[in-house]
């Protein structure tokens, strides 16, 4: 028996192979195949292939003696080195210092949205203890002038009031708001009206729509700091660049898209 090594384009191919007589004619007998591996092999690839060529011939061991396994895996050894010591530390110091680097950055990347959910949530709370405290004064003038209204309709002499009412754009500008700001109250009201369910579907979606903003400038201003970094870079890499560079917001960009 002897080992034959065929190469198809990157990939070195390994079969053990029996030569016979037959008829007074030599003959080539294919008794298994040993398995294959990229050329060049990187480590991890030898490490595989060793592996997987050792259970190979485990299950060979009623055909191959043990005397033609040695003669067989050192032809191999030859021609793909089995892996050494030093060559598994450096590649397990080589993933390691990868796989650092890799949570490292997920890491910051998931400090950096937590941080700003929790600058969103202190907005919502400062915006809706700033709602909560006009509600409540408008809600004691709405009680004084009801107090004005039952007054008046009981005979009494009530002072002031003399002047014309107040219009729509009067209050709106005595409350320094703009017509964008009350066409978003009024849009509020509304919701608030329809129930909490309606009001829960609202608080989805608007999250949703602040993620998404969030991640457009995120992205506009990655660009950005990338266009001034490179701006004589050769097209491919300043592509290479600009993708590395964005590679944890591939996900997001898609699902906006």
């Amino acid at each position: 028996m002897f080992v034959r090594f065929r190469q198809r384009r990157n990939l070195l191919l390994v079969s053990l192979v029996e030569t016979r007589r037959v008829d007074g004619k030599v003959r080539q007998e294919h008794i298994a195949g040993l398995g294959s591996i990229e050329v060049p092999p990187s480590v991890a690839d030898r490490i595989t292939f060793w592996q997987r060529l050792h259970e190979r011939f485990a299950k060979l061991s009623n055909r191959v003696a043990t005397a033609t396994q040695t003669k067989v895996l050192g032809k191999i050894h030859a021609r793909v080195p089995m892996v050494t010591a030093d060559e598994q530390r450096a590649l397990q110091l080589e993933n390691a210092e990868a796989d650092q680097q890799l949570w490292e950055r997920l890491r910051d990347l998931h400090q950096s949205t937590a941080n700003d959910h929790k600058g969103l949530a202190a907005k919502a709370e400062r915006t809706a203890a700033n709602g909560q405290a006009a509600a409540e004064a408008a809600a004691a003038n709405a009680a004084g002038a009801k107090d004005r209204v039952d007054r008046i309709k009981g005979g009494e002499n009530v002072p002031g009031g003399l002047g014309k009412p107040m219009t729509r754009g009067d209050w709106i500008k005595q409350l320094g708001l703009t017509r964008r700001d009350l066409r978003r109250m009024e849009h509020l009201m509304a919701v608030d009206k329809l129930g909490d369910d309606a009001w829960e579907e609202y608080s989805h979606e608007h999250f949703r729509e602040l993620m998404k903003a969030d991640n457009r400038m995120t992205l506009a201003a990655a660009r950005e700091v990338l266009r001034r970094r490179f701006p004589e870079a050769p097209e491919d890499k300043q592509a290479a660049a600009r993708e590395a560079f964005l590679a944890f917001h591939d996900d997001e960009a898609a699902d906006e898209g």
